[in-house]
């Protein structure tokens, strides 16, 4: 993606005039964090209250659009909404310049929360954005939305092992600098392909892909959820693994909240459906979407460093690779997938 000019309070005026038409200008627009994502956050703030007006406002830069089209961060959003899940209200847009007027969600992401709660208030807290996903996991998925574009598309196996492809890329490759054969790639691939071959067979339900404490946020007693722009159809577990071992969560939780969680999530979606899962084949799942989640991330932590000079990724490689070893031992199938990467995964970046 290009890089956008820089936004001032001059050039996003006009949106917040009609956004907030009764709204004195805003005292000061700042610049947010944005995790590892490309697109830009801005925060706006007004110097007095005026009705109809919130104290402030997110300025979400991205690629422009044509006027005629509807991002997919809106659309996705609308369904998400229709089915209560908490999402950012659209105040407003400028697709000349790429601009979405949100509504604002603090800055505390879920993670924070947890990093600054007991373990009783992590499982709270953790409960909260279980909730959300059960409303995807029910309404959001049964009742399926073709002007949604998640409906359109799939966690399936050209999916799954180009994500995994990226890791052998930018974590093989890229990092641990190995000089990869066009046989290498072919074995690699092939063992990729038996655990993605598992996972796309599964039942599929709405995924929001990105689920995890840094995309929710904490507020006010409540969770707000965000990134959900590339959600699609995937296995069941999907994001709810994303929550539960992104980065150092595993660590953060432990092992006491993070299956409380689970059994939270199996109740919770027991009390909606009227129907009872296979927990013996949920656990299962759940490790073998796990594995491949983590292995995704470890690339992206790799591409945040090595591509775009992002370094603070990096201490996430060892404790997502510590999470991953003892899973890879665990199943007959994923064998040959642990005896690959073994040769590959050095020493020192195991922790």
């Amino acid at each position: 993606m290009s890089m956008a000019p820089p936004l001032t309070l001059d050039t996003v005026q006009p949106l917040l005039r009609h956004c907030f038409p009764s709204a004195l200008p805003p005292a000061c627009l700042a610049p947010l964090a944005a995790d590892a994502s490309t697109r830009r956050y801005f925060r706006a703030r007004w110097d007095a209250d005026a009705p109809g007006t919130p104290a402030s406002c997110i300025l979400m830069l991205c690629t422009p659009w044509p006027p005629e089209a509807t991002p997919d961060f809106i659309r996705v959003g609308r369904h998400l909404g229709a089915h209560s899940v908490r999402v950012p209200a659209v105040y407003g847009v400028d697709p000349a310049q790429g601009l979405m007027c949100l509504e604002d969600y603090g800055d505390c992401p879920l993670a924070g929360q947890w990093q600054a709660s007991t373990a009783e208030e992590r499982l709270t807290w953790g409960q909260r954005a279980v909730d959300e996903l059960v409303k995807m996991h029910t309404n959001g998925t049964q009742q399926a939305d073709p002007e949604c574009p998640a409906f359109g598309l799939a966690f399936d196996v050209p999916k799954l092992l180009s994500e995994l492809q990226y890791f052998r890329q930018h974590a093989i490759a890229g990092l641990w600098q190995h000089r990869l054969t066009p046989m290498a790639c072919d074995e690699l691939d092939a063992a990729f392909e038996t655990l993605c071959r598992v996972i796309a067979a599964a039942p599929r339900y709405f995924c929001h892909r990105d689920y995890h404490g840094w995309n929710i946020m904490a507020q006010d007693g409540a969770v707000g959820v965000l990134d959900f722009q590339d959600a699609r159809l995937g296995p069941q577990p999907y994001d709810l693994a994303s929550l539960l071992t992104d980065r150092g969560t595993p660590d953060l939780l432990g092992q006491e909240v993070s299956l409380a969680l689970i059994n939270y999530y199996l109740q919770r979606m027991q009390a909606e459906t009227g129907q009872a899962s296979d927990r013996v084949a949920f656990s299962e799942l759940y490790d073998y979407v796990a594995v491949q989640r983590c292995l995704k991330a470890l690339g992206t932590f790799a591409a945040m460093a090595v591509v775009r000079q992002r370094p603070q990724y990096l201490p996430y490689i060892a404790p997502t690779l510590a999470y991953v070893q003892p899973l890879l031992q665990r199943y007959a199938t994923m064998q040959p997938l642990a005896a690959v990467l073994q040769r590959y995964i050095p020493l020192q970046a195991r922790g």
